[in-house]
């Protein structure tokens, strides 16, 4: 069929507004493709874009401080070892024993100067003693305390037994005392003497606290006292031979005020002569007729003096008490004079401990 032919028979079923359009469209020669495109086509609606799922925030890391640098470790400076002055009244074998002592403890610390017993040496010790910067003084013997306390430092003395007369005792100067406790004394002696019921003691004025430490020992162990308190050797030996028949012996304590060497020897004849024990403090006195001598052991008194140190305020100020109690004793015997009171000595009571 020839294309105008179908032309009528398409118009009866088109609506004029398109047969209009197949006419346009024959006539430039383009029949289906116009026919569509110009007329009936309607561009597809664009895509919707589907939006993309919601993006959840993420939370931001916290932010991490980094480690602090490890503390540096302050290393104190080194303490520097104090100087030690050991001052010593004289050349008594008892003070060089405990000079020695402490000197073997720290030998590149400690200096020792001996006023060879006399006062005229005290400047000359005093400015050795500054010269070396010395931190601290050890005193050993009546005169080494006396001089000692002028070096400016805190001082601790020993061996030295009427320290109140002597204005020793101040916040920066304190002591160790002279005698071992009664109580160990006590003990020795009742090791050796085992039928001991009395016992006397004579001393000079102002030893209220030694004799009231002796009669509390003298109670705890059963025994009884008789005490007499003089101010001279003459009245000291005369009291003696007044308590000689109420005691079984005689503690012969060391004060030099009522005590004169010829009081001495005379106290050891009466003795000897009543068959009376005397207790010394000092070995030298045993050739003269005592029976035991008890003194003090050299390290007790090194370690006693050192370890006050310890406890040192800042401005110099020793704490703890005035006067520190010693630990331990030495004992002598004199075996003849044993012999002769029918006394066994045992063994174990000579020497230290």
């Amino acid at each position: 069929m020839h294309p105008n032919e179908s032309l009528p028979m398409v118009a009866h079923a088109l609506p004029k507004n398109l047969l209009r359009c197949a006419r346009t469209a024959r006539s430039l020669g383009l029949v289906g493709a116009m026919l569509v495109a110009g007329c009936v086509y309607v561009p597809p609606a664009p895509p919707v874009e589907t939006p993309p799922p919601p993006v959840e925030p993420v939370a931001a890391e916290p932010e991490v401080a980094p480690p602090a640098p490890a503390p540096v470790a302050v290393v104190p400076a080194p303490r520097r070892a104090p100087r030690t002055a050991v001052l010593v009244s004289d050349d008594i074998p008892e003070y060089m024993r405990i000079a020695e002592e402490i000197q073997r403890r720290d030998a590149d610390h400690v200096t020792v100067h001996n006023l060879d017993g006399q006062q005229a040496n005290a400047e000359g010790a005093l400015a050795e003693i500054d010269g070396l910067n010395s931190d601290r003084v050890i005193a050993i013997g009546l005169l080494a305390a006396t001089v000692g306390r002028r070096a400016g430092a805190p001082m601790v003395f020993c061996q030295v037994y009427n320290y109140q007369d002597y204005d020793l005792l101040s916040p920066t100067s304190k002591g160790v005392h002279l005698l071992p406790p009664f109580d160990l004394q006590l003990e020795v002696w009742q090791s050796l003497s085992q039928d001991l019921k009395a016992v006397g003691v004579v001393t000079g004025p102002g030893q209220e606290a030694l004799i009231a430490e002796i009669q509390q020992t003298v109670e705890r162990s059963g025994l009884t006292l008789t005490v007499a308190t003089v101010q001279s050797d003459q009245e000291a030996l005369l009291e003696f031979k007044e308590m000689t028949q109420a005691i079984d012996g005689l503690w012969l304590l060391p004060d030099n005020r009522i005590l004169s060497p010829d009081v001495v020897r005379e106290i050891m004849s009466y003795s000897a002569k009543h068959k009376k024990q005397v207790i010394v403090f000092g070995n030298g006195l045993l050739g003269l007729g005592a029976l035991m001598s008890v003194t003090s052991d050299e390290r007790d008194v090194a370690e006693r003096v050192l370890a006050r140190f310890e406890n040192v305020a800042e401005n110099g100020r020793l704490l703890g008490p005035d006067m520190q109690q010693l630990t331990k004793i030495h004992t002598d015997v004199n075996h003849d004079v044993a012999d002769y009171l029918g006394l066994v000595v045992p063994e174990q009571i000579i020497g230290a401990r």
